[in-house]
């Protein structure tokens, strides 16, 4: 772990304290979360900034390590301070809004929300729009320091993230992530997706961290399997059992049927 984590910070050291600084802050609003005692939607205000700051953690540490594969470091570090910038301006509107009792995300009850709203709408497309910019970049290189299998693993991962995170402006089109009920009734301990009614953010959650599962299977192949045309196929079948559920997930939502239903 210590190996894994000193990669991290040698690889992309901007994206790497940007990382550890926001699984730190959701720590201390996990603590705070115990005495806390504003509720948004039913449920404790500090739970939708907790699940953003460990997302945003993980994206973080995941997009360092990956994009040291890029040829071109110059673009991954002005990358990087976009990513940045996006990131902790969307986690700051979603942990002030948390405080003061407000929704984030669809709100459409206050000027300064509705505003709020809209940039954090606006900055996620440019920052999506730049991870498919140097998705294409990677894809297009001449010539790789990793295993064609894993660099395919990658690939892959980065445009699957790409194409689910723009599962974000379809519900930001719908006004809503719930399909055949209104938000904020029973759901899912800590992530709560609804239990009642079909929910985009499943499909969105999963799509987004092919981002991880993809490459990691694609390393575990590519490390495990000799023949690099056996690893690819390998990853290729894993992509469209993993894709395929993607969907599912997405075909349930759209039908207003619940991941799960309790």
């Amino acid at each position: 772990m210590q190996t894994f984590i000193h990669d991290i910070f040698s690889r992309n050291r901007i994206l790497a304290y940007l990382g550890a600084g926001f699984f730190m802050l959701a720590i201390l609003l996990g603590l705070y979360a115990i005495f806390n005692t504003e509720e948004v939607l039913g449920i404790n205000s500090m739970i939708k900034p907790i699940k953003f700051c460990i997302s945003t953690w993980v994206y973080a540490w995941t997009m360092a390590y990956l994009l040291f594969y890029v040829n071109n470091q110059k673009k991954v570090k002005w990358y990087s301070i976009l990513a940045s910038f996006v990131m902790i301006f969307e986690n700051g509107v979603i942990t002030v809004q948390a405080f003061r009792g407000k929704i984030s995300h669809f709100n459409q009850s206050e000027l300064a929300g509705v505003i709020l709203y809209a940039l954090m709408g606006v900055m996620i497309v440019w920052l999506t729009t730049a991870t498919l910019v140097i998705a294409i970049r990677f894809i297009l290189q001449k010539t790789y320091t990793i295993s064609s299998s894993f660099a395919l693993s990658i690939k892959i991962g980065l445009i699957m993230f790409v194409v689910f995170s723009f599962l974000g402006g379809y519900m930001s089109a719908i006004n809503t992530h719930n399909v055949g009920g209104e938000t904020g009734q029973a759901g899912l301990p800590l992530l709560n997706w609804s239990t009642l009614f079909g929910d985009v953010r499943v499909a969105h959650f999963f799509g987004i961290h092919s981002l991880q599962l993809i490459p990691l299977f694609g390393y575990i192949m590519s490390s495990s399997v000799k023949e690099e045309s056996k690893a690819k196929t390998f990853i290729w079948i894993g992509t469209l059992f993993y894709l395929s559920f993607v969907c599912f997930t997405m075909y349930q939502a759209l039908n207003g049927l619940p991941f799960i239903k309790l």
